[in-house]
Protein backbone atom coordinates (compact mmCIF):
# COMPACT_ATOMS: atom_id res chain seq x y z
CA UNK A 1 0.00 0.00 0.00
CA UNK A 2 2.63 2.42 1.18
CA UNK A 3 4.85 1.79 -1.95
CA UNK A 4 1.93 2.05 -4.00
CA UNK A 5 1.05 5.80 -2.83
CA UNK A 6 4.94 6.41 -3.11
CA UNK A 7 4.71 5.61 -6.84
CA UNK A 8 1.77 6.78 -7.35
CA UNK A 9 2.66 10.25 -6.21
CA UNK A 10 6.60 10.24 -7.83
CA UNK A 11 4.99 9.32 -11.52
CA UNK A 12 1.99 11.22 -11.07
CA UNK A 13 3.23 14.85 -8.82
CA UNK A 14 6.86 14.55 -8.49
CA UNK A 15 8.16 13.51 -11.85
CA UNK A 16 5.57 15.57 -13.70
CA UNK A 17 6.93 18.87 -11.46
CA UNK A 18 10.71 18.43 -12.10
CA UNK A 19 9.87 18.10 -15.79
CA UNK A 20 7.89 20.02 -18.41
CA UNK A 21 5.89 17.49 -19.14
CA UNK A 22 4.06 17.11 -22.65
CA UNK A 23 0.89 16.35 -21.30
CA UNK A 24 -0.59 16.92 -17.12
CA UNK A 25 -1.11 13.72 -15.27
CA UNK A 26 -4.04 13.17 -13.23
CA UNK A 27 -2.27 14.24 -9.80
CA UNK A 28 -1.17 17.01 -11.23
CA UNK A 29 -4.63 18.22 -12.44
CA UNK A 30 -5.81 17.51 -8.95
CA UNK A 31 -3.02 19.61 -7.28
CA UNK A 32 -2.73 22.31 -9.61
CA UNK A 33 -6.99 22.65 -9.22
CA UNK A 34 -6.20 22.42 -4.76
CA UNK A 35 -3.82 24.83 -5.32
CA UNK A 36 -5.85 27.16 -7.26
CA UNK A 37 -8.75 27.35 -4.85
CA UNK A 38 -6.11 28.07 -2.39
CA UNK A 39 -5.02 30.56 -3.98
CA UNK A 40 -8.57 32.20 -4.34
CA UNK A 41 -8.78 32.23 -0.89
CA UNK A 42 -5.04 33.73 -0.01
CA UNK A 43 -6.23 36.55 -2.63
CA UNK A 44 -10.14 37.50 -1.60
CA UNK A 45 -7.90 38.07 1.99
CA UNK A 46 -5.25 40.10 0.12
CA UNK A 47 -7.93 42.16 -2.16
CA UNK A 48 -10.38 42.66 1.04
CA UNK A 49 -7.58 43.59 3.66
CA UNK A 50 -6.02 46.13 0.71
CA UNK A 51 -9.18 47.15 -0.31
CA UNK A 52 -8.03 46.78 -4.14
CA UNK A 53 -11.39 48.10 -5.83
CA UNK A 54 -11.66 45.56 -9.27
CA UNK A 55 -12.19 48.11 -12.03
CA UNK A 56 -11.13 48.79 -15.24
CA UNK A 57 -7.85 50.02 -14.32
CA UNK A 58 -7.17 47.66 -12.25
CA UNK A 59 -7.90 44.71 -15.23
CA UNK A 60 -5.28 46.25 -17.33
CA UNK A 61 -2.87 45.98 -15.03
CA UNK A 62 -3.61 42.45 -14.08
CA UNK A 63 -3.72 41.43 -17.35
CA UNK A 64 -0.43 43.09 -17.97
CA UNK A 65 0.93 40.26 -15.22
CA UNK A 66 -0.37 37.74 -17.03
CA UNK A 67 0.96 39.11 -20.36
CA UNK A 68 4.50 38.87 -18.90
CA UNK A 69 3.50 35.35 -17.54
CA UNK A 70 2.71 33.77 -20.62
CA UNK A 71 5.41 35.54 -22.65
CA UNK A 72 8.40 34.28 -20.34
CA UNK A 73 6.51 30.93 -20.96
CA UNK A 74 6.89 30.69 -24.62
CA UNK A 75 10.42 31.98 -24.20
CA UNK A 76 11.39 29.25 -21.93
CA UNK A 77 9.30 27.08 -24.73
CA UNK A 78 11.53 28.47 -27.46
CA UNK A 79 14.89 27.83 -25.47
CA UNK A 80 15.58 31.42 -24.97
CA UNK A 81 14.79 31.23 -21.35
CA UNK A 82 16.64 28.05 -20.24
CA UNK A 83 15.75 28.35 -16.17
CA UNK A 84 12.87 26.14 -14.51
CA UNK A 85 12.10 29.03 -12.76
CA UNK A 86 9.68 29.87 -16.03
CA UNK A 87 8.13 26.38 -16.67
CA UNK A 88 4.43 25.86 -14.52
CA UNK A 89 4.22 26.05 -11.93
CA UNK A 90 7.20 27.86 -11.05
CA UNK A 91 6.35 30.66 -13.84
CA UNK A 92 3.34 31.25 -11.96
CA UNK A 93 4.24 31.39 -8.42
CA UNK A 94 7.64 34.04 -9.06
CA UNK A 95 5.40 36.62 -10.89
CA UNK A 96 2.19 36.39 -8.79
CA UNK A 97 4.10 36.81 -5.95
CA UNK A 98 6.03 39.85 -7.74
CA UNK A 99 2.74 41.46 -8.41
CA UNK A 100 1.09 40.96 -4.96
CA UNK A 101 4.38 42.65 -3.39
CA UNK A 102 3.65 45.39 -5.74
CA UNK A 103 0.25 45.77 -4.87
CA UNK A 104 1.05 46.09 -1.36
CA UNK A 105 3.96 48.51 -1.92
CA UNK A 106 1.58 50.69 -4.04
CA UNK A 107 -0.72 50.76 -1.37
CA UNK A 108 1.45 52.18 1.64
CA UNK A 109 2.76 54.57 -0.79
CA UNK A 110 -0.57 55.28 -2.13
CA UNK A 111 -1.92 55.74 1.84
CA UNK A 112 1.18 57.92 2.60
CA UNK A 113 0.34 60.37 -0.53
CA UNK A 114 3.64 59.40 -2.44
CA UNK A 115 1.83 57.25 -5.57
CA UNK A 116 -1.28 56.62 -7.34
CA UNK A 117 -2.09 52.92 -6.81
CA UNK A 118 -3.98 52.54 -10.20
CA UNK A 119 -2.02 54.78 -12.62
CA UNK A 120 1.62 52.90 -11.51
CA UNK A 121 -0.02 49.67 -11.27
CA UNK A 122 -1.58 49.76 -14.54
CA UNK A 123 2.06 50.71 -16.25
CA UNK A 124 4.75 48.73 -15.03
CA UNK A 125 3.77 45.42 -16.23
CA UNK A 126 3.51 46.72 -19.58
CA UNK A 127 7.20 48.27 -19.09
CA UNK A 128 8.56 45.10 -17.99
CA UNK A 129 7.10 43.63 -21.04
CA UNK A 130 8.55 45.38 -23.91
CA UNK A 131 11.76 43.80 -23.21
CA UNK A 132 10.46 40.10 -23.91
CA UNK A 133 9.36 41.42 -27.20
CA UNK A 134 12.69 41.55 -28.76
CA UNK A 135 13.13 38.21 -27.71
CA UNK A 136 9.73 36.65 -28.98
CA UNK A 137 9.59 34.88 -32.62
CA UNK A 138 7.38 36.14 -35.16
CA UNK A 139 7.98 33.98 -37.95
CA UNK A 140 4.20 33.07 -38.35
CA UNK A 141 2.00 36.36 -38.32
CA UNK A 142 -0.92 34.53 -40.32
CA UNK A 143 -1.33 32.15 -37.46
CA UNK A 144 -1.76 35.03 -34.57
CA UNK A 145 -4.05 36.79 -37.50
CA UNK A 146 -6.19 33.18 -37.56
CA UNK A 147 -6.84 33.03 -33.63
CA UNK A 148 -7.63 36.87 -33.66
CA UNK A 149 -10.24 36.64 -37.00
CA UNK A 150 -11.42 33.28 -35.43
CA UNK A 151 -11.68 35.00 -31.78
CA UNK A 152 -13.35 38.51 -33.08
CA UNK A 153 -15.82 36.52 -34.92
CA UNK A 154 -17.03 34.14 -32.42
CA UNK A 155 -16.97 37.61 -29.62
CA UNK A 156 -19.28 39.14 -32.23
CA UNK A 157 -21.70 36.52 -32.30
CA UNK A 158 -22.03 36.56 -28.45
CA UNK A 159 -22.87 40.59 -29.05
CA UNK A 160 -24.97 39.74 -30.77
CA UNK A 161 -26.84 37.36 -28.73
CA UNK A 162 -26.88 39.79 -26.19
CA UNK A 163 -30.22 41.42 -26.43
CA UNK A 164 -31.69 37.50 -25.44
CA UNK A 165 -29.26 37.18 -22.47
CA UNK A 166 -28.70 40.57 -21.12
CA UNK A 167 -27.91 38.83 -17.80
CA UNK A 168 -25.90 35.97 -18.63
CA UNK A 169 -23.66 38.31 -21.05
CA UNK A 170 -23.47 41.00 -19.18
CA UNK A 171 -20.46 43.59 -20.10
CA UNK A 172 -18.38 41.70 -16.94
CA UNK A 173 -19.41 38.78 -18.11
CA UNK A 174 -17.88 38.81 -21.56
CA UNK A 175 -15.22 40.48 -20.18
CA UNK A 176 -14.64 36.97 -18.29
CA UNK A 177 -15.96 35.04 -21.64
CA UNK A 178 -13.84 36.78 -23.87
CA UNK A 179 -10.56 35.23 -22.48
CA UNK A 180 -11.97 31.86 -22.56
CA UNK A 181 -13.01 32.27 -25.78
CA UNK A 182 -9.02 33.28 -26.81
CA UNK A 183 -8.02 30.60 -25.12
CA UNK A 184 -10.78 28.41 -27.22
CA UNK A 185 -9.40 29.92 -30.58
CA UNK A 186 -5.97 29.61 -30.19
CA UNK A 187 -6.32 25.75 -29.55
CA UNK A 188 -8.02 25.44 -32.34
CA UNK A 189 -5.65 26.88 -34.51
CA UNK A 190 -2.89 25.52 -33.05
CA UNK A 191 -4.21 21.82 -33.39
CA UNK A 192 -6.04 22.25 -36.40
CA UNK A 193 -3.37 24.16 -38.83
CA UNK A 194 -0.17 23.87 -36.74
CA UNK A 195 -0.73 19.98 -35.61
CA UNK A 196 -0.04 21.08 -31.61
CA UNK A 197 -1.72 19.11 -29.00
CA UNK A 198 -3.89 19.73 -25.43
CA UNK A 199 -2.21 18.95 -22.21
CA UNK A 200 -5.25 19.00 -20.01
CA UNK A 201 -6.90 15.84 -19.12
CA UNK A 202 -10.86 16.86 -19.47
CA UNK A 203 -10.51 19.05 -22.69
CA UNK A 204 -8.66 15.70 -24.38
CA UNK A 205 -11.76 14.02 -23.56
CA UNK A 206 -13.82 15.75 -25.70
CA UNK A 207 -11.44 16.88 -28.27
CA UNK A 208 -11.29 13.01 -28.98
CA UNK A 209 -14.30 12.71 -29.71
CA UNK A 210 -15.63 15.77 -31.39
CA UNK A 211 -12.13 17.53 -32.11
CA UNK A 212 -10.31 20.77 -31.16
CA UNK A 213 -13.81 22.92 -32.58
CA UNK A 214 -15.84 21.30 -29.49
CA UNK A 215 -13.28 23.98 -27.28
CA UNK A 216 -15.95 26.64 -28.13
CA UNK A 217 -19.22 25.17 -26.94
CA UNK A 218 -17.74 23.56 -24.02
CA UNK A 219 -15.95 26.84 -23.03
CA UNK A 220 -19.24 28.97 -23.82
CA UNK A 221 -21.26 26.16 -21.77
CA UNK A 222 -19.02 25.94 -18.85
CA UNK A 223 -17.82 29.24 -17.56
CA UNK A 224 -21.42 30.33 -19.02
CA UNK A 225 -22.59 28.26 -16.09
CA UNK A 226 -19.97 29.17 -13.63
CA UNK A 227 -20.70 32.96 -14.36
CA UNK A 228 -24.82 32.45 -13.88
CA UNK A 229 -23.80 30.87 -10.61
CA UNK A 230 -21.83 33.55 -9.22
CA UNK A 231 -24.46 35.99 -10.30
CA UNK A 232 -27.12 34.36 -8.94
CA UNK A 233 -25.47 33.26 -5.46
CA UNK A 234 -22.57 36.16 -4.65
CA UNK A 235 -24.84 39.97 -3.84
CA UNK A 236 -21.37 41.97 -2.50
CA UNK A 237 -20.23 43.47 -5.45
CA UNK A 238 -16.51 43.64 -4.76
CA UNK A 239 -16.94 39.61 -4.50
CA UNK A 240 -18.56 38.81 -7.11
CA UNK A 241 -16.32 41.02 -9.34
CA UNK A 242 -13.15 39.42 -8.10
CA UNK A 243 -14.37 35.59 -8.52
CA UNK A 244 -14.85 36.87 -11.97
CA UNK A 245 -11.44 37.62 -11.82
CA UNK A 246 -9.92 34.46 -11.05
CA UNK A 247 -12.28 33.12 -13.94
CA UNK A 248 -11.06 35.62 -16.43
CA UNK A 249 -7.78 34.72 -15.17
CA UNK A 250 -8.06 31.02 -16.26
CA UNK A 251 -8.50 31.73 -19.60
CA UNK A 252 -6.24 34.64 -20.19
CA UNK A 253 -3.24 32.75 -19.56
CA UNK A 254 -3.50 29.64 -21.77
CA UNK A 255 -5.06 32.29 -24.55
CA UNK A 256 -2.45 34.40 -24.34
CA UNK A 257 0.30 31.77 -24.12
CA UNK A 258 -1.18 29.85 -27.80
CA UNK A 259 -1.47 33.17 -29.06
CA UNK A 260 2.01 34.57 -28.46
CA UNK A 261 3.32 30.46 -29.71
CA UNK A 262 0.81 30.50 -33.04
CA UNK A 263 3.16 33.71 -33.69
CA UNK A 264 6.49 32.15 -33.31
CA UNK A 265 5.55 28.73 -34.96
Amino acid sequence: MVGNLSSFFQEQILYPLLNDNPYYTLGETVLYGLAFLFFVWLASRFFEKMKIDIGLKFLVGWSGWILIMAGTRVLEDQEVLTSRLFITPYNDVFFISVAFSLMFILKVLEDKGVADFYQVWMRVPYILFVPILFFLSYSNLVGGLYILSIFSLVMGLLYLLRKNFVSLLSSENMVAMSSHILDASATFVAMSVFGAFEKHIVPNLFIDIFGPVVMFPLKIAVVGFVLYYIDKEVDNDSERRFFKLMIFSLGLGPGLRGLIQAVGY
